[in-house]
């Protein structure tokens, strides 16, 4: 599933790329220095691994925060560089990021399960496709607008026992214009990595979907 991924991710930058290099041909000289974006936000993430549905979903709600910079080369394609991460909550078997607290609601024999809980990074480029402007055209008076996009970086945890994984990450991002430069955004998010990210291998991949909300300033 993780090749399948990746490779749908190589496939959406390589169309990309090919229509980055076709806007930077037919572009104004003058327009390269615009559309340079930072953004932050924060919400809540959830992490899908081995033995994680056995805990309260509610349990399972960890912070998340993301902080990028990134840019729109023509009305529809951009790219971005972000760190998200924070936090994640599970449940694990093997005492791996352990908070020593027995999961509420089972048996601890023919379960042997307590809460976990660690700290995590994931910085990944994503490569952005406006699709409302594809759809209805470019207009700058637009309030909102709706960004599919794929990526790929790495995620991981210093926690002991550290771990660095490769990641594939997908999702919405999500803006709604309040100022000529100014826009509040909503990133829903789904990731996902190695089995080994939470120091718990059960043989399956693992995943976070992720839900955001901050804000993001375009320099135009």
């Amino acid at each position: 599933m993780i090749k399948k991924l990746f490779l749908v991710s190589i496939l959406l930058s390589g169309g990309w790329m090919a229509g980055i290099a076709h806007a930077q041909e037919t572009a104004p000289q003058e327009t390269n220095n615009k559309n340079w974006f930072v953004s932050a936000a924060g919400g809540v993430q959830v992490y899908f691994s081995d033995h994680d549905r056995q805990a309260q979903f509610g349990d399972r709600l960890a912070p998340a925060l993301d902080i990028a910079v990134g840019k729109w080369f023509n009305h529809w394609a951009g790219l971005r560089l972000m760190y998200s991460g924070l936090q994640l909550k599970g449940a694990t078997q093997n005492g791996a990021h352990s908070t020593g607290e027995d999961l509420a609601g089972k048996p601890q024999a023919g379960y042997w399960l307590k809460h976990q809980k660690f700290n995590t990074y994931h910085i990944h480029a994503d490569a952005l496709f406006n699709a409302t402007n594809l759809i209805w055209g470019e207009n700058e008076s637009r309030i909102y607008d709706c960004s599919p996009y794929a990526g790929i970086g790495l995620i991981g945890t210093g926690d002991a026992p550290s771990k660095t994984c490769v990641a594939g990450d997908f999702g919405l991002y999500n803006t709604f214009r309040v100022a000529a430069n100014w826009a509040v955004n909503f990133d829903l998010r789904a990731t996902v990595t190695s089995d080994k990210l939470d120091g718990e291998e059960g043989g399956r991949v693992e995943g976070i979907l992720g839900l955001t909300v901050g804000v993001t300033y375009t320099f135009r």
